[in-house]
């Protein structure tokens, strides 16, 4: 699993969280969300725990507490953990 892949990710998935419906529609926000979801839900086993440590890391790395807490619950927030 590629590092900087996994920072693409998690900053397009803060985005989507911190959108405001004035900067995109709120149905274009959930159609990303579940898109994001249904592409992270194709990986494997091996690939979902190595995303799944990264994006730990690249959270416990972040001084924003709530994008912390955001990048930790997204594992279960798409459904791969």
């Amino acid at each position: 699993m590629n590092r900087q892949l996994v920072e693409i990710v998690a900053q397009y998935a803060l985005f989507l969280e911190r959108a405001s419906e004035s900067e995109i529609s709120l149905e274009t926000i959930v159609r990303q969300q579940e898109d994001l979801a249904a592409r992270l839900q194709k990986f494997s086993r091996d690939e979902r725990q190595q995303f799944i440590q990264l994006l730990s890391e690249i959270a416990e790395e972040t001084s924003s507490k709530e994008e912390r807490e955001i990048l930790l619950r997204l594992p279960d927030d798409v459904g791969i953990r």
